[in-house]
């Protein structure tokens, strides 16, 4: 479950509207319905406070960020060893990527 989706759940659990979850956290309609919709992600004073406000454990609403970030290293990584390639070995790799993306890649035999 996405943090947007926890966000979203404990609103609706508790019966409230994208309005008043607003004027509770002191932030727009729009903020609310943004973090809710993963477009956006409150600074984690903010996630202390909907955490507090709905008697859930901060971590548990983290937990999805942390996974992210370390999602996002590994993309990181892979981009800048791409980036680092000759526009023929870019090719080359991209090739390898769909190959094994689609369950058809067999490395050559090495002598």
């Amino acid at each position: 479950m996405s943090l947007g989706e926890k966000l979203k759940y404990l609103r609706l659990k508790a019966k409230t509207t994208l309005s008043k979850q607003g004027k509770i956290l002191k932030v727009s309609m729009n903020s609310v319905y943004r973090w809710e919709h993963d477009i956006a992600v409150p600074r984690v004073s903010m996630l202390k406070k909907i955490a507090a406000y709905y008697g859930v454990p901060a971590d548990w609403l983290m937990s999805d960020i942390a996974a992210r970030s370390i999602g996002y290293a590994s993309e990181n990584k892979l981009l800048e060893v791409f980036r680092r390639l000759s526009e023929k070995n870019k090719n080359r790799l991209i090739i390898i990527a769909q190959r094994l993306y689609d369950g058809n890649y067999e490395p050559e035999a090495e002598d």
